[in-house]
């Protein structure tokens, strides 16, 4: 199973990529629209990672990805911008995560 990133901000597509995951940078709605799409015709994504501020400018679109396919999963996936007044680390996420003091 495939994971892909569709994101607004070329941070997250960057660390995505570093770490073996495909991706595209969206700039526009219409864009948006068409790597969906894109995305949802290969069989072999399982996985598929969108910014918040997409799926929010992109609601209806996603919902109906959620409500009517069983696959791909629709994950919201958090870029370095997306928080910038909450500072949390590595270490805290995983605490948060699986429970466990690091």
């Amino acid at each position: 199973m495939k994971q892909y990133v569709i994101a607004d901000n070329i941070q997250t597509i960057t660390g995505m990529r570093l770490a073996g995951v495909d991706g595209v940078l969206i700039n526009d709605d219409a864009e948006f629209k068409k790597q969906l799409d894109s995305a949802l015709q290969d069989n072999e994504i399982g996985i598929i990672m969108i910014s918040p501020s997409l799926i929010k400018a992109h609601q209806s679109q996603v919902d109906e990805v959620r409500f009517n396919r069983s696959t791909p999963l629709i994950a919201e996936i958090e870029g370095p911008l997306e928080n910038p007044d909450e500072k949390t680390s590595i270490a805290d996420t995983i605490q948060h995560a699986i429970g466990i003091s690091l």
